[in-house]
């Protein structure tokens, strides 16, 4: 029969799951993902994905995709992908894999990389803890987390490795501060961390966005206004999630 407690149980589940969204980074998952990024590349029939409990409990997770709605539900994420399985429980202390699989839904472009994301929803068991801690109000939290999934056609994988090589940075100088632009002229996304001006002893820097193949993006140091014997340094993730560096120098006329 419905009555008054279940109603408040599923109120309070709803809000905790909007807190859980809202501010992921208040709690630490126990559930990992391994890697920070998916590459799924255009001829592999499918990728498989690896998870570990770092806890004494078991977990429920309930995954999805989506092509960039960040409110996204496993009933609402539209992509072209399956992934498999799309619920499942993991041990404690354990491990799992899933696959991930292009079903063909969407004709993807062949000359640059598409940037999709995968959701992993972590659901602790209702009944954990002991009998006595299951008397005490307490809170079961659900945490929510996304990574970038980029679709990589065959005909240009072999160029990620010089991605870098194909971006240019130039600076202009307006109203008492300087503009770094930066062009990917490269087929692939650039996951840009930060962008550093480096001048003598000093390093001044900015956070970056992730700029899309054959786009434009740009960075503005307020304090800066003259550029001269200085090098700009662009720090970025590589495909395996790892944090690199790489120096412009700038011209001068």
């Amino acid at each position: 029969m419905f009555n008054q407690f279940t109603l408040i149980t599923k109120i309070s589940g709803l809000i905790i799951l909007l807190i859980s969204c809202l501010f992921p980074a208040m709690a630490f998952s126990s559930v990992t993902m391994i890697g920070n990024r998916i590459i799924y590349p255009s001829d592999n029939t499918s990728v498989n994905v690896e998870f570990r409990n770092k806890d004494i409990i078991p977990y429920a997770v309930q995954t999805w995709l989506d092509d960039g709605d960040t409110e996204s539900t496993p009933a609402t994420g539209k992509a072209p992908f399956i992934a498999s399985p799309a619920l499942f429980r993991i041990s404690a202390n354990g491990g799992q894999v899933l696959r991930i699989a292009f079903n063909g839904a969407r004709h993807l472009p062949q000359d640059r990389e598409s940037i999709f994301y995968f959701n992993f929803l972590q659901i602790p068991p209702v009944n954990a803890g002991d009998e006595s801690d299951q008397k005490k109000n307490k809170m079961l939290i659900m945490l929510k987390n996304r990574v970038k999934v980029f679709y990589r056609p065959a005909a240009i994988a072999s160029g990620s490795k010089s991605l870098f090589d194909k971006i240019s940075v130039t600076p202009s100088e307006a109203n008492g501060s300087t503009t770094i632009n930066i062009e990917n002229n490269s087929p692939f996304y650039a996951s840009l961390i930060n962008v550093k001006i480096k001048q003598g002893n000093q390093v001044y820097k900015q956070k970056a966005d992730m700029i899309s193949p054959f786009s434009k993006g740009s960075v503005v140091f307020k304090k800066i206004q003259d550029l001269k014997n200085a090098t700009v340094i662009v720090d970025y993730l590589n495909d395996q999630g790892a944090r690199m560096s790489h120096e412009y120098e700038i011209n001068h006329e």
